[in-house]
């Protein structure tokens, strides 16, 4: 099952012109790939580097609106909500052949949150944790991503053309 938090392999399209020396129109997931292999066999680590970089900044929006709506629909009674709100989450670039893309992680969460709304949590005089279930946030991480797709697809895009028109133009 693919990553319900990346782009995908296939996630982000684009149908545009092409670039000289070799770099094709970039299309996605797959220009991603092919270019950061181009620039890691030709040497230019500070380059792959830089598109890295622009890559995640391009997805960064998404954590502000992940974090948002854990605001909205983690339970509020117990600052549930703020914790969650205030965990830790990052944009990931990654350049695998079935997993180049980019991804928003949420660590030291508890991805049973997302998948089925579950909430473990300390009781005390009882056993260690007591285990609830939130239908309302059952999904809060992936319906969010899900809704902001296509505008940071777009911006991933139009991140990875300029990049790519920016490298032809070194070149030349």
């Amino acid at each position: 099952m693919a990553n319900p938090y990346s782009t995908g392999r296939r996630g982000v399209r684009y149908g545009g012109g092409t670039s000289a020396q070799g770099f094709a129109a970039v299309k996605g997931a797959d220009d991603f790939l092919a270019l950061s292999k181009r620039l890691k066999a030709a040497g230019a680590k500070g380059l792959r580097n830089e598109l890295n970089k622009a890559m995640r900044d391009a997805a960064k929006p998404l954590i502000p609106k992940v974090r948002e709506a854990a605001r909205d629909q983690a339970p509020k009674g117990g600052g549930l909500n703020e914790r969650l709100a205030k965990k830790p989450y990052r944009a990931q670039t990654r350049t695998g052949a079935k997993t180049a893309g980019v991804r928003i992680v949420g660590t030291k969460v508890d991805p049973r949150m997302n998948d089925q709304g579950r909430i473990a949590h300390p009781t005390y005089g009882h056993k260690p944790t007591v285990v609830q279930y939130n239908l309302k946030l059952k999904g809060y991480f992936d319906e969010t991503l899900q809704e902001s797709g296509p505008e940071i697809r777009a911006e991933v895009v139009s991140v990875l053309k300029a990049f790519a028109d920016d490298v032809t133009r070194r070149r030349l």
